[in-house]
């Protein structure tokens, strides 16, 4: 752990101080008031202020007994409830608690679960070319007026920034005046400088976000594509949170009907999983009527695509340095 000059551990008080000095984000603490250092900042204001939080929390963190795979992921067709998953004789198995008036009474193992979630994976491959290459395109498009809106906003927001920067240039040139008391200073001070990071922050988040979602639409078909593979090898790689991220992503609802699993695909997944049911069967009637636009018009993302423009930040689930990943033998 981290040592003070003298090789001696750190003690906790002295550990918190660290952990709330504004310096690790870029600014400098001098008589009680913050201002912009010169030196780089070493973590973002968005996670400094979560520490800050963490720091002042009441709330004592829990811990999970057992790294189940599908816990909190499943419920149970007949009553809705959360599917249990308990450890009996070194197996997972899982079971409907009938906290609800529910008449299930399966016990179903993991892994048989696991092999029927495979083929909700598999689905989801495009076997018809035409569609392939229609497909790559109108999702990439689709994103367009979204990499649009982040662009526009970014300029919004500069100008709201050198606005805020031109007040706090007028407000020092008045304290010099002695135009203004050192109170009325102070407070106006710490406005604009909050108003100015709170805006530096939101430029920076919609800067990566428009970047982010110009590929999103590609990175989206790609992940539909390999989504076995690239699950399967997270499962040889003891990577569960991956392996519980994928499925977050891909399914809005799994269901247990006496060990049988159903699903239903996240919104962007299920218009997809629609439009192959009409092409995959290459009936050229039906790859035309795709191709005029059936679903060019359909939102394909939601809530759970946007917030993971986590796509990009997770290398095992896109082509990047290790191309081709495959399920470890």
């Amino acid at each position: 752990g981290m040592r003070s000059p003298q090789g001696n551990r750190l003690a906790i008080s002295r550990t918190h101080s660290l952990l709330r000095d504004p310096f690790y984000m870029g600014k400098i603490r001098w008589n009680n008031e913050i201002s912009d250092g010169k030196h780089q900042p070493l973590v973002s204001r968005e996670l400094f202020d979560k520490v800050q939080n963490m720091l002042v929390s009441k709330t004592t963190p829990k811990y999970m007994k057992h790294d189940y795979l599908f816990k909190g992921l499943i419920r149970c067709s007949g009553c809705d409830g959360l599917i249990t998953w308990e450890l009996h004789r070194g197996h997972h198995y899982g079971h409907c608690n009938h906290y609800h008036d529910c008449t299930q009474e399966t016990w179903v193992k993991e892994p048989e679960t696991e092999e029927q979630l495979l083929d909700g994976f598999e689905n989801l491959k495009i076997k018809n070319q035409r569609v392939t290459e229609w497909l790559k395109k109108a999702l990439k498009e689709s994103h367009q007026d979204e990499v649009q809106y982040h662009n526009s906003t970014v300029g919004e927001l500069e100008t709201r920034y050198q606005a805020v920067v031109k007040r706090m240039d007028k407000l020092y040139d008045d304290k010099l005046d002695e135009k203004i008391t050192q109170e009325f200073y102070n407070r106006k001070f710490k406005q604009y400088s909050n108003e100015k990071d709170e805006l530096t922050e939101t430029i920076k988040r919609h800067s990566t976000a428009s970047t982010g979602y110009l590929n999103l639409g590609i990175n989206l078909y790609e992940l539909s594509q390999r989504a076995r593979d690239i699950y399967l090898t997270a499962k040889n790689k003891d990577m569960l949170d991956e392996q519980r991220a994928l499925i977050r992503l891909v399914f809005a609802k799994l269901t247990l009907n006496e060990g049988r699993l159903s699903w239903e695909y996240s919104k962007a997944f299920k218009i997809l999983s629609e439009a192959l049911d009409q092409t995959n069967c290459s009936k050229v009637e039906n790859l035309e009527d795709f191709e005029k636009g059936t679903f060019e018009h359909a939102e394909l993302t939601d809530k759970s695509t946007k917030k993971d423009a986590l796509l990009p930040l997770r290398p095992i689930w896109l082509r990047g340095e290790d191309s081709n990943l495959q399920p470890d033998a």
